[in-house]
């Protein structure tokens, strides 16, 4: 939806982490190879953010608006009401402040990393999970906290697990990933934190010092001993599989495979995150951008089996599509999985067959 906006005084220039529901786009949106992706007067959906999150946009301009788009839901909010949320919350937060501790010991006072001692903490709280699906919808209802660098680091951890034993990597392999995927984005603890957490706009120096943060990461993990997947998965993070990432455009198989798994976790865990202020977007909503847009970005062989076990998590879960009705996923489309069969009372829908429906949040 593109509407009108004259008051070009009220444009500001905001990081994507500030982006809200309700804003309006003041200027087009491009991708980094020149992708129109959406266009000067958009009022901005949850869907919409997470797909400038997709293509790892730093920051837009908007116009300031007072409304805002609630895309929470009580399905999620009973999770959180639930002791088995409160007692992995609990864990959490008690691994967090061991691992921030780790990694200041780490930073400052050793040249090794404590790769089983940090394994161990991020089994802490896999162990407090039924099972994998379960630990995912965990993940998702996790986001509200100050720390957004740890808890980001964390959450991507913990997809790196799952996402290796669901790729039937070797359990050895899985520790490595897991330890690439805590420590990817160490890069951004060098950062001066009044650039990091600034709550106002950054100026372009600022970007760029951000957008330095695999770098130096690379940097910070040069002189510890560790597995060199960790160091280049601090680095290729932000590469993408067409060439059209950064620090150093790598393409196709330049990007080592645990990087570019722990980049689909990286950006899986972006989307979906929570805020206070914007809530979650909705699952398909992410599986969609992976299917449709995810194909060049990254590889196929990791990406394809990656969604389909996300995709698995909602079976038989009731979700609200775009027309309000309400139905229980049966069935999942392989060739789009974003688009399952929806049974409606005694209707099954085939939203492969209704383009102009989509799910529209997990109820």
């Amino acid at each position: 939806m593109s509407i009108n906006a004259t008051q070009s005084e009220k444009m500001i220039h905001i990081p994507i982490t500030q982006v809200l529901p309700g804003m309006v786009t003041a200027r087009d949106i491009y991708s980094r190879n020149d992708q129109l992706i959406l266009v000067k007067g958009t009022r901005l959906l949850p869907n919409m953010i997470a797909k400038l999150m997709f293509y790892a946009i730093e920051s837009i301009y908007v116009y300031k608006t007072e409304e805002d788009i609630n895309s929470d839901s009580s399905y999620y909010n009973r999770i959180k009401q639930s002791e088995d949320f409160k007692n992995f919350k609990q864990t959490y937060d008690d691994v967090m402040v061991e691992i921030k501790d780790s990694v200041n010991l780490l930073l400052h006072y050793s040249n090794q990393v404590p790769e089983q001692q940090l394994l161990h903490k991020v089994e802490k709280i896999i162990r407090t999970s039924k099972n994998r699906f379960h630990l995912f919808e965990m993940i998702y209802c996790i986001h509200e906290h100050d720390d957004l660098t740890f808890i980001h680091s964390i959450n991507v951890a913990l997809i790196c697990y799952v996402f290796g034993e669901w790729l039937q990597i070797p359990p050895q392999e899985v520790k490595i990933l897991t330890i690439c995927g805590l420590l990817h984005d160490i890069g951004k603890l060098v950062i001066p934190k009044e650039v990091l957490n600034k709550p106002g706009p950054l100026t372009k120096e600022e970007y760029e010092i951000v957008k330095d943060h695999p770098e130096q990461g690379y940097l910070l993990l040069l002189n510890h001993k560790m597995d060199d997947r960790i160091r280049l998965a601090a680095l290729e993070h932000h590469e993408r599989y067409d060439g059209n990432g950064y620090p150093l455009g790598k393409y196709g198989n330049e990007i080592t495979p645990f990087s570019m798994i722990v980049a689909i976790a990286d950006v899986y865990d972006a989307m979906t995150s929570r805020r206070v202020y914007r809530g979650a977007i909705c699952p398909f909503d992410v599986i969609k951008l992976f299917e449709e847009e995810g194909k060049q970005q990254y590889d196929v062989k990791y990406l394809i089996p990656l969604i389909q076990k996300i995709a698995e998590i909602y079976i038989n879960h009731t979700v609200k599509l775009s027309n309000n009705q309400k139905g229980e996923i049966i069935l999942l489309n392989k060739d789009c999985l974003s688009r399952p069969v929806i049974k409606v009372d005694n209707e099954f829908i085939d939203l492969s067959k209704h383009k102009d429906l989509r799910i529209e949040t997990v109820i």
